[in-house]
């Protein structure tokens, strides 16, 4: 086999497994003292870092032998091939690799080698450095075995030049999609950085589009400030100024602090409580501040911990469950400000009941809890269960704020317990009570009502005939807002319908079916509409709610998009468009704090915001930008 180049300007010297620089006269590992096992790694590092004039005319030489090796390569085959027309000869890797010469840094393929790079850096939240690293420096971007025709750019390329270029390329698609969308909401949220003195606010914008709801990451904005009211509005109507939404914001949905409601009223915006964040206030005040279930859940904590910092005790613990028969789950820990961590934290627990306390028998070191404990752990977890599943429902990407109210009226009637359990009775009643307070004004809120009204699922159902009325008006007047006043037509009751998608396999395996088993087992009933002479939109809507409803499992944005009832789809865009969460921005908050790590301590606030919204909505372009 012919010599590697890297010998013409290192040399072997009487020290095993060391080589001398002929440049420098400096000795380098070679790995081993055993010819087998050495390697040249060490000694092309040094020339591509030290004599780069020297290193050039090694890569060079490199390449002069490959193409030697090529061009012997296909003298063999084509003498070993018959004859075939010049015509009819495809150029194969053998023929055209020693013809490869490096990439422009402007060529098109350099150029999608760097965007490539770029997203990795961005979605994966790594730092700029990675592109310095050594087993980076050593990645061959065209084929390992060949020269390299990539040219690796600096940490300062990407830094400075190609992630500013990405973000203005991403602002000009997500503001396209904004400029097509005819109604936007939003959530927002405050977060505060545990390990720097610095806060952001996220404002996430929730639009219809198409036959789904997409959401974008549109800001999240450095405070500098006390975050009072006054503040926290300028920097919302800067956002909206930024990305021309003026008179199309909806509403704004939002935690329950009482600076960002006062942000949201200065602002000129509608605010929405997050429900996630209330139905959380009903239970902590209802059940978990009660002192037999605050002891108990801290027992079951105490328990929880002792597993988690003894492996023997889990390994133990293990033995047991096989004994008992009992499925092989950990118990898990419960986050004390997530309430429902602390459901599964007991549910689990119930679930492993016959192992904990075999192993409290046999092993000892934990505190078991009592008969009487274990029994109101599982009045806890059956009165829990609809909730839990209520937090599913409402926390979901396509969950709509028109589902708030059925889903309350749900959990009201898992509530009216005929059970004898006089414990249970109690804990359910004060629920019951404690839900009526917190969620009393869903059904005076106008844009509540009129997405539920909208809601091809559930329509009237759940609203009484003053709240139907309000339905209506509110949206009759937002629809005469944007129609002409002369605008008189009968509706056509005969326009063929779209097909809209269902999830049926969905519906008979969810884990929620059981907290709307009262709503799915309604009687589907159909009334034929009358023609009446009146604005269009006002008969489609009265033949709107004269149709049965659609099943629970379908895509209601689906529906809108193709239906019969064009005339109420501008309606649909507008009090359809919010989430009843603002679990969205929180989830924000988490890649937020990957990109305050400890390995990206020095990044600058004002580059969070960028990162945090090319990081997004890259994957929400399908990284086709």
């Amino acid at each position: 086999m012919p010599m590697n180049p890297i010998w013409n300007f290192f040399e072997k010297v009487a020290f095993p497994g060391k080589a001398k620089c002929n440049k420098c006269d400096r000795l380098f590992s070679l790995g081993s003292d055993k010819p087998k096992f050495q390697t040249v790694h060490g000694l092309k590092s040094h020339l591509a870092k030290c004599h780069k004039d020297v290193n050039d005319i090694y890569l060079k030489q490199v390449a002069d032998k490959h193409n030697a090796v090529a061009c012997k390569r296909i003298k063999v085959e084509v003498v070993a091939e018959p004859i075939v027309p010049a015509a009819f000869i495809q150029p194969t890797r053998s023929t055209t690799m020693g013809h490869q010469v490096p990439f422009a840094d402007d060529s098109e393929a350099a150029k999608r080698i760097d965007k490539a790079i770029m997203d990795v850096i961005i979605v994966d939240m790594l730092p700029y450095s990675i592109v310095e690293g050594e087993a980076f420096r050593r990645l061959n971007f065209t084929d390992p075995a060949v020269p390299r025709r990539y040219k690796l750019k600096s940490e300062k390329y990407y830094r400075t030049s190609l992630m500013p270029a990405t973000y203005n390329t991403i602002a000009e698609h997500v503001k396209k999609l904004l400029t097509e969308a005819k109604w936007v909401s939003f959530t927002t949220n405050v977060w505060s950085n545990p390990t720097r003195t610095c806060s952001l606010l996220s404002f996430m914008g929730h639009f219809l589009r198409g036959p789904t709801r997409s959401k974008l990451i549109l800001s999240a904005m450095v405070l500098e400030e006390e975050h009072d009211g006054v503040y926290l509005a300028s920097k919302l109507q800067e956002a909206v100024t930024l990305w021309g939404l003026q008179g199309k914001v909806h509403i704004g949905v939002c935690d329950n602090g009482a600076n960002m409601i006062s942000a949201l009223r200065i602002a000129g915006i509608h605010d929405v409580g997050c429900v996630a964040r209330t139905l959380q206030l009903v239970v902590h005040e209802a059940l978990f501040t009660q002192a037999s279930v605050e002891a108990l859940i801290k027992k079951a904590r105490t328990i929880v911990t002792h597993f988690q910092h003894s492996e023997q005790a889990c390994q133990k613990f293990a033995d047991c469950q096989k004994s008992c028969s009992v499925p092989l789950h950990k118990l898990l820990q419960d986050t004390k400000t997530c309430w429902n961590s602390t459901y599964i934290m007991l549910e689990r627990m119930v679930e492993q009941r016959r192992a904990v306390n075999l192993f409290s028998v046999e092993h000892g070191g934990i505190n078991a809890l009592s008969s009487a404990e274990w029994e109101l752990v599982e009045r806890v977890v059956n009165v829990l269960q609809p909730f839990y599943a209520a937090m599913l429902e409402i926390s979901a990407d396509d969950a709509c704020i028109s589902v708030v109210i059925p889903l309350i009226a749900m959990l009201q009637g898992k509530m009216q317990s005929t059970s004898d359990d006089r414990g249970l009775l109690q804990m359910k009643a004060v629920l019951c009570d404690a839900m009526n307070r917190h969620f009393a004004y869903v059904k005076t809120a106008p844009h509540t009502i009129a997405a539920t009204l909208l809601d091809p699922r559930f329509k009237d159902i759940y609203l009484t005939g003053p709240e139907v009325a309000a339905a209506k008006a509110e949206i009759i007047e937002f629809l005469r807002s944007i129609n002409s006043i002369e605008e008189f037509s009968a509706v056509d009751l005969n326009i063929v319908k779209c097909e809209f998608s269902t999830d049926q396999q969905s519906e008979s395996v969810s884990p929620l079916t059981w907290l709307w088993e009262a709503h799915d087992n309604l009687p589907i009933e159909s009334v034929i509409a009358g023609n009446e002479w009146k604005p269009v939109y006002e008969q489609q809507l009265a033949a709107y709610l004269k149709e049965p409803c659609v099943p629970r499992s379908t895509n209601i944005f689906g529906y809108w998009h193709c239906s019969q009832f064009p005339s109420l789809e501008p309606a649909a865009s507008k009090y359809l468009s919010a989430p009843p969460t603002s679990t969205a921005s929180e989830r924000l908050f988490s890649s937020a704090g990957q990109l305050y790590a400890e390995r990206r301590s020095t990044l600058p606030d004002e580059n969070v915001e960028k990162l945090l919204f090319l990081s997004y909505n890259i994957r929400l372009l399908e990284f086709n930008y």
